[in-house]
């Protein structure tokens, strides 16, 4: 499996099995859209996909090593009950 296809593979093609391809599984105009920010291209080397710098998540943009919130707010991230 290509680098595509395995993106295809976790995004539209389960979205299309759940009847949700109008609503979830690409980024397209209309469509809701919770997304990663990457540091590097997942369409060479899949393994890039772990290397994230941001997640948007309801319209709030976070930090991905702190989950503080950056540029669209300043809340930050509350410690865990184990830290």
């Amino acid at each position: 499996m290509s680098p595509v296809e395995a993106l295809r593979a976790g995004t539209i093609v389960p979205a299309q099995s759940l009847g949700m391809d109008r609503d979830i599984g690409s980024l397209e105009v209309g469509k809701l859209a919770d997304l990663i920010v990457l540091d590097a291209d997942p369409s060479v080397d899949i393994r890039n996909s772990d290397k994230i710098s941001q997640v948007m998540l309801g319209g709030r943009l976070y930090d991905a090593k702190t989950m503080n919130e950056t540029m669209t707010g300043t809340s930050t991230r509350k410690p865990y009950f184990w830290e």
